[in-house]
């Protein structure tokens, strides 16, 4: 104890002796920073130890090595003396007695004991972590002073073991600074050094095991890009990727979202990346297979189709003239990028170039160069990663008709093969781009039964789809078996398509046995079915039908928190009577539920301590809410029924006494549904007079539907203000009328829309 207390006095004792040292560097960087970044050119190029191309406003007087002079730099011993001091010091931080005011200064002192050791303390097994320690609680001045010294060793840290992981906590620790006054500048100063030092030995960097993360790091942070989220561009996990292609929804790239861009370097990203593909053009062939160069470049690029042509170009081998005129015309270029499928690295390369190639150069691959080959790249190990990529970055109607073509009528040799991702990709593919929807519906259909077996056998087949092709002739419902993932995926995706091509699965679905929907319901991919078919297009006597078969069992599926979600469904798609008799179930494990994790939400969102009390409110308050939700679709349009919802409109066109009917029913229908969902829909309670009708005020609350419509002043209109001036009139066009069941989706609400909430969805008619 006496020991640290010493060594504490002395490393704040040496704080007096460099505080004028560290003030003239304080000094420096706001000069520098009042000059946003900019700095005087060298003009003596004998001094300029980089690139030519070196990224404007570059000091590199104090890089002591050039192009030629790449040979490691070997560690020394560490002295005993040294060894013990940072001894002492780890000693201190473990005692964790040191005062937050007292950390920066401790820290700054003891890192000024490493000036000129840099690289042997770093690498060194014990003192890199105590090195870590003070790199993460030194100030700006001391951490720039630590990469400035380091800098002529930096790639011999990189790419060290326990010397990687110093430099990344030296950069994250970097961004931490980065909103003082003339930090900017200063790490503009620092980054642009470092890079220049790195592209030296670009390809060591890239192809070390440890240097690769670091370069990575470097990319994101003069990108922009957060670095505790720098990882999605490499490591990304395989079912993760897999979940955003089947949901539709684009992998998001640094490139077009960077969420920490007013800390971007620009001209250091851009000088960094360029100088790469120029040091490693030699090796690309080698950096292809290499697992650790993961061409981070290439998604952090997106969104300047310039620059990530000229990147993909270079990573190809091919020219950029060819892919900006839309051809690759070597064939040995052809079989170059196809040879890529052979091997792991290369072929998950492959599928980044796939999913951020610009549209010209998707169109090129697609056309010109996987053309004819889709069915036997879906049959490789690697190459059916690479088609679905493929599929799931299909753009237009035009690329997935090709894709059909060659995939089509494959269904059941992919399925054979073990390679349901292509199918499921490309259910959702058809989907997302609305065509084949029928044919892929068919498709699935044939490759899991034949002509003349009951269609009763998809969804079973389906939902234990390994297990069904492995034993075909015999196969029976599997009493405990887990229910295949990408099975119960494509049956998802099923019922979201309209109802007419998904008869077949929706009576294979309603005429499962009791048990068998229990068991469904139980497995977590199997409930997701259950769910995706209560919030389809079927008809609710048939969901009704499937839900009544699991009475009995909901409060063992409330138990489980995947359980839950599917009777939480089931409850808002059932009738009174089977909403009272979920109630009921649930409320006999209330006791055990209440102690789970998801419990308390089911019962409070069933409301069963209302139940429990006042079943007949309870009653009223259920009915009510089933009523406004009828309501808002009668005045809204139903998705489950626009055949019917058009009728409506084309009757109601016809007769003026029944238009004048209804605009009159449209006045009271809104004012009881503002006054009847106060709790479900807060914001929807808006008086009468206020949305333009006579009559009492019943509310002050403003209506939802003013996130919907502007007025000619520019502010928020209802939906209802409109309903209210069309009511007024004694004729209606039928723009109008049409009006009155089809609700206005503008940009404004698009957010409404993408958050696939209940009530506003988009009305296809």
């Amino acid at each position: 104890m006496g020991e640290e207390k010493s060594l504490t006095k002395h490393l704040k004792k040496k704080a007096k002796k460099n505080k004028n040292h560290r003030k003239d560097h304080l000094d420096h960087s706001k000069k520098s920073s009042s000059s946003h970044g900019s700095r005087k050119k060298n003009k003596d190029p004998k001094q300029r130890r980089g690139s030519s191309n070196a990224p404007k406003g570059s000091n590199t007087e104090e890089v002591s090595f050039n192009v030629k002079s790449r040979t490691p730099i070997l560690r020394k011993p560490i002295d005993p003396e040294t060894t013990k001091y940072f001894a002492e010091v780890a000693n201190l931080f473990h005692s964790n007695e040191i005062d937050l005011e007292d950390l920066p200064t401790i820290c700054n002192n003891a890192l000024e004991e490493t000036r000129g050791k840099e690289v042997e303390l770093a690498t060194d097994m014990t003192i890199s972590h105590t090195i870590q320690n003070l790199l993460g609680g030194c100030d700006m001045d001391r951490l720039c002073g630590f990469l400035r010294n380091s800098a002529k060793g930096f790639v011999s840290i990189v790419t060290d073991k326990f010397g990687s992981h110093v430099a990344e906590t030296a950069l994250r620790s970097l961004v931490k600074h980065m909103d003082e006054e003339g930090s900017y500048a200063y790490a503009d100063e620092i980054l642009s050094k470092l890079c220049q030092v790195v592209i030296l030995d670009v390809v060591s960097v890239m192809c070390s095991r440890y240097g690769s993360h670091v370069l990575r790091s470097l990319l994101c942070l003069s990108k922009g890009v957060p670095l505790n989220s720098f990882e999605e561009f490499h490591v990304a996990k395989l079912q993760d990727s897999l979940a955003k292609r089947l949901n539709n929804r684009p992998i998001q790239s640094g490139g077009s979202n960077s969420q920490n861009s007013q800390y971007a370097f620009p001209s250091i990203f851009k000088f960094l990346v360029s100088e790469m593909l120029n040091h490693a053009k030699d090796e690309i062939k080698t950096l292809r297979v290499n697992e650790h160069s993961s061409f981070t470049v290439l998604k952090l690029s997106v969104g300047d189709d310039q620059a990530l042509s000229h990147a993909i170009s270079a990573v190809l081998g091919c020219d950029i003239k060819d892919i900006a005129e839309g051809r690759i015309v070597s064939n040995s270029q052809k079989e170059e990028i196809m040879d890529l499928l052979e091997d792991t690295a290369s072929s998950h390369l492959l599928e980044v170039i796939i999913e951020v190639a610009p549209e010209t150069l998707y169109n090129v691959l697609l056309t010109e160069v996987f053309k004819d080959s889709l069915f036997v790249m879906s049959s490789h190990k690697y190459g059916n990663f690479v088609v679905q990529t493929l599929v799931s970055s299909a753009r237009t109607k035009d690329q997935m008709e090709l894709i059909w073509k060659e995939l089509g009528s494959k269904f059941n040799e992919l399925l054979k093969l073990g390679k349901p991702g292509v199918v499921a990709l490309m259910l959702a593919a058809s989907e997302r781009l609305q065509t084949h929807l029928q044919e892929c519906c068919q498709a699935l259909r044939a490759a899991v039964i034949l002509d003349s077996e009951s269609p009763s056998c998809i969804v079973p087949r389906l939902l234990f789809l390994e297990n069904y092709f492995k034993d075909k002739s015999s196969w029976k419902w599997p009493a405990d078996n887990k229910m295949h993932v990408l099975g119960c995926i494509m049956l998802q995706i099923i019922f979201r398509h309209p109802k007419q091509p998904i008869q077949p699965y929706v009576s294979s679905l309603a005429s499962m046995e009791p048990a068998h929907i229990f068991q469904t319901a139980k497995d977590s991919g199997g409930g997701h079915v259950i769910e995706a078919f209560l919030s389809s297009d079927v008809s609710l006597k048939l969901k009704h039908k499937v839900v009544t078969k699991l009475r009995d069992h909901y409060g063992e599926l409330a138990m489980s928190s995947s359980g839950s979600f599917t009777v939480e469904k089931c409850f808002s798609s059932g009738n009174m009577t089977l909403k009272e008799a979920i109630a009921e179930e649930i409320l006999a494990v209330q006791p055990e539920l209440s102690k789970t994790k998801h419990g308390p939400y089911l019962l409070k969102k069933l409301d069963i301590d209302g139940f429990a009390s006042r079943p007949e409110q309870w009653k009223k308050k259920q009915e009510s809410k089933e009523n406004a939700y009828k309501e808002f679709h009668a005045l809204f349009g139903s998705k489950s029924e626009p055949d019917e919802q058009n009728n409506k409109a084309s009757a109601f066109a016809k007769s003026p006494k029944k238009q004048l009917k209804r605009h009159e029913k449209v006045g009271r229908d809104v004012g009881n549904f503002t006054t009847n969902s106060v709790s479900e829909f807060p914001g929807l309670n808006k008086s009468k007079t206020e949305l333009g009708y006579p009559g009492k005020e019943t509310s002050r609350k403003r209506s939802l539907d003013e996130a919907f419509m502007r007025n000619e002043t520019g502010k928020r209109k209802s939906v209802a203000t409109d309903l209210a001036d069309l009511a007024a009139k004694s004729s209606l066009s039928a723009e109008e009328i049409q009006q009155l069941f089809k609700p206005s989706m503008t940009n404004d609400n698009k957010r409404y829309d993408n958050a696939k909430l209940p009530l506003l969805k988009k009305q296809k008619w």
